[in-house]
């Protein structure tokens, strides 16, 4: 569940990583210049979500052809 800091708009969750992974991600934020790591993995988690729907669409759009 996320919670509410104060003076802040932004909800805040914790969330584990393997060391490989929390890399990866670093390495993103430093090439792409985000400002910090909750930057980075939300612009991620956004690309994943937007590729998730991509796919979904051609999946029923195959099943309507």
């Amino acid at each position: 569940m996320a919670h509410v800091r104060k003076n802040c708009k932004n909800l805040s969750t914790t969330i584990s990583l393997e060391e490989t992974l929390l890399r990866l991600v670093d390495d993103y934020r430093f090439n792409k210049r985000k400002d910090n790591r909750s930057q980075a993995v939300a612009d991620l988690l956004m690309k994943g979500l937007k590729y998730e729907r991509l796919v979904e669409k051609k999946k029923r759009e195959r099943v309507l052809v």
